[in-house]
């Protein structure tokens, strides 16, 4: 499966956000009204739309994501970005501490300057390093929607986003101080 044929099919007339972020970042992309949502899981080697998918991110469904611990495969997600061309609108990377930044180097420089974010919590340490990569849009996550919001209102579509998460989180590895609700 075409995993960016996946993406354009999927939300056709919309403009369209590829998230690449950890699953417990979600909360920070629920809108009011809600967004359209999918997030994509690595089965068989390629990228497939979860089960429930495409739905509208909401608080439920964000808190929800926080416990889906997809298996993570850093070689497939760089292979999907260098697949990466106009039919995706905004592609964004989690900057996770310096975790993002290996994902975001396959994407080409034309797609960094014009359509790649780079997303972070509270600060960005690395930011000249993604600088030099070419990238020039930087944000909280928590600011991201206001962007996305924008770009969307310029090309008179509905924004979309599509969530890949890029850390791999387990039983040996995450640790909730609540038992998790796990499938």
């Amino acid at each position: 499966m075409n995993t960016i044929k996946l993406i354009r099919d999927l939300f056709k007339k919309n403009y369209r956000v590829l998230i690449l972020d950890n699953e417990v970042t979600v909360k920070d992309f629920v809108a009011e009204p809600p967004l359209s949502w999918a997030r994509l899981i690595l089965k068989g080697g390629s990228y497939i739309a979860d089960q429930g998918s495409p739905t509208f991110l909401t608080n439920k469904k964000a808190n929800q994501e926080k416990l889906n611990w997809d298996h993570v495969s850093n070689k497939d997600i760089r292979t999907l970005i260098k697949l990466i061309d106009n039919r995706i609108d905004l592609i964004v990377s989690g900057n996770n501490a310096g975790q993002g930044y290996p994902l975001a180097l396959p994407l080409s420089k034309e797609i960094r300057a014009n359509c790649g974010v780079v997303v972070y919590g509270n600060n960005l340490p690395e930011r000249e390093a993604y600088e030099k990569l070419g990238y020039k849009i930087f944000c909280r996550r928590v600011n991201l929607l206001h962007i996305v919001r924008q770009r969307a209102l310029a090309v008179n579509l509905s924004p979309s986003l599509i969530f890949i998460n890029t850390i791999e989180h387990n039983h040996q590895n995450y640790h909730a101080p609540w038992p998790p609700n796990l499938k």
